[in-house]
């Protein structure tokens, strides 16, 4: 990493430790539910929006021009490092053409595992993270991935049907994909049963940050279904419009302390992981240094630098790291305050007024739920900063 004092620092810098990371924080985004279009509450959902992550599972970068990822094209080494044994060019290229098919089947495996998990969605099928004990219908919630997918081919019409038929089309396509090849895998594999597996373990390696964004993304529906199964429990219960202001409040604020803690952990592993790396440093001036023919004042000139430059490192990352802390702080202090008003509220009214104990244990429910769905978004920017790490 190069360390100087000019602006190109400090944008450095503020793009490893600043709050505002990389991945960016995930976002609420308020969805009224396609079967339950006639309730005034909508649904509070977490996700993550993310340069890995596009809707189609464009995640690994690909020559548009051939559809090969850009780890298998020719002018990437890393695939030739790990058949260097091999005399022939001709073998070679058709390992490559072989690694470009375990490429694509991996990939489609893991594109279906998540359109799946969209299907089991919308259709109600999805299994809960909790028990119930009561009759309730499964709702039927398409995430909100499907429904911009659906809204760009018809803004008019995103309704239930027009996102099944949606997801079914897209889930036969990606088994004809699939078919395809893996008839060419099946073709090709006995003539390279030696390679196999050094060529699979290869693949797998590239596709890890796709893994990890398919799995957080497959957990967050997940917690988004049963946080709007929460929510329509907690509506059944008919809460007066003042009582469902202040569990939104409430739940905003909940969600704003899970969100800052979340982000301080990261933020203090990202440090770790920096002081824990070999800094290189290269001088603005080095040019002009070396015009000095004594070389002890040479010397003495490029230690002061290093050693001012390391200081103002140090001094930024102390400063992300203190605002951070006072912001979590802060919003942990916002959620007690407001959590004791509501308290002393609930103890001020009288009987029928007051939430009943079914509505308060589902109010705890969501924030449990919430608060997972939170540590799920964090663990897979924790995962991606300590893969980068170990990359590099």
């Amino acid at each position: 990493m190069n360390i100087s004092l000019d602006n190109d620092s400090i944008t450095e810098v503020d793009n490893l430790l600043a709050n505002k990371t990389q991945e960016e924080v995930p976002t609420k985004f308020q969805v009224k539910s396609l079967e339950e279009q006639d309730l005034s509450q909508r649904l509070s959902q977490l996700s993550m929006t993310s340069h890995h992550i596009t809707e189609h599972l464009n995640m690994v970068n690909v020559d548009t021009s051939e559809n090969i990822p850009l780890y298998l094209s020719k002018e990437n080494k890393s695939f030739e490092q790990i058949i260097s044994d091999l005399s022939s060019n001709e073998l070679a290229e058709e390992l490559r053409q072989m690694a470009i098919v375990i490429h694509q089947i991996f990939l489609i495996d893991l594109e279906k595992l998540l359109w799946t998990t969209y299907l089991k969605s919308g259709t109600g099928q999805l299994q809960l993270n909790h028990m119930d004990n009561d009759n309730l219908n499964r709702p039927h919630l398409w995430p909100i991935q499907v429904q911009k997918l659906v809204s760009k081919q018809s803004p008019d019409n995103i309704d239930t049907t027009a996102c099944l038929t949606y997801v079914t089309q897209y889930l036969d396509e990606l088994d004809d994909k699939m078919k395809r090849y893996q008839t060419t895998y099946n073709m090709k594999k006995n003539q390279y049963v030696n390679y196999l597996p050094t060529i699979q373990a290869f693949v797998h390696q590239q596709l890890q940050s796709t893994r990890l964004a398919i799995e957080q993304k497959i957990a967050i529906v997940h917690y988004n279904y049963n946080d709007y199964v929460l929510e329509l429990k907690f509506l059944a219960y008919n809460p007066i419009q003042r009582q469902k202001e202040m569990v939104e409040k409430l739940n905003h604020a909940k969600y704003q302390e899970e969100i800052t803690k979340e982000e301080y952990n990261l933020l203090k592993y990202r440090i770790s992981i920096e002081e824990s790396s070999p800094t290189s440093l290269e001088l603005p001036n080095e040019k002009l240094l070396k015009t000095i023919e004594d070389q002890s004042i040479q010397q003495k000139l490029r230690d002061q630098y290093i050693n001012i430059a390391q200081q103002a490192k140090k001094d930024m990352i102390q400063l992300y790291f203190s605002s951070a802390q006072a912001q979590m702080d802060q919003y942990q202090k916002e959620f007690n305050t407001k959590l004791k008003q509501f308290q002393v509220k609930q103890q001020s009214l009288p009987d029928d007024k007051k939430f009943n104990s079914s509505m308060i244990t589902l109010i705890e429910r969501r924030w449990k739920n919430m608060s997972d769905g939170v540590k799920c978004v964090y663990k897979y920017k924790l995962d991606l900063v300590r893969l980068n790490s170990v990359q590099h």
